[in-house]
């Protein structure tokens, strides 16, 4: 569960907010533009939204706010993109590296047994040393798979 948003967070929300609806206006306001009594009206309406625009600004650059943003996230957003997108394929990403790095640490814990059985057998003197090589990289001994019954 994610933390309530802080007030600075809030703050910036309500800025944009405002922002995305001032801008709403003026688009209504040239889109139904009737002449010069309109000029005053649009004027008005732009000298808000920058207005809002310093506000934003303003708020964005409270020390609490400070949220790094991947530029790969920006970049999507200005290719028109959803970022909830990014946020998928990247773990997908995760998962699948993950998935193949589990894999390669499988592979080497069973290489390491088989290369210390076959060690073993080689050469019996070391069997001691083997064993405390084998604990102290997270195997198990021999004396422990004997208590068990030899299974994992």
């Amino acid at each position: 569960m994610a933390p309530p948003p802080s007030a600075a967070l809030k703050n910036v929300e309500e800025s944009l907010r405002a922002v995305v609806e001032t801008l709403y206006e003026v688009s209504v306001g040239v889109h139904e533009f009737q002449g010069p009594e309109s000029v005053d009206v649009i004027a008005n309406l732009i000298n808000k939204l920058s207005t809002q625009y310093q506000a934003l600004d303003s708020a964005a650059a409270e020390p609490e706010f400070d949220v790094a943003v991947p530029r790969e996230v920006i970049q999507y957003i200005e290719d028109g993109r959803n970022p909830d997108i990014y946020t998928r394929e990247f773990v997908e990403i995760v998962v699948k590296q993950n998935q193949f790095m589990k894999g390669k640490m499988e592979a080497y814990r069973d290489f390491r047994d088989v290369l210390a059985d076959q060690i073993k057998v080689t050469f019996p003197e070391l069997m001691g040393e083997v064993e405390m090589i084998i604990e102290g990289t997270g195997g198990r001994s021999t004396k422990e798979e004997g208590q068990n019954g030899g299974s994992p």
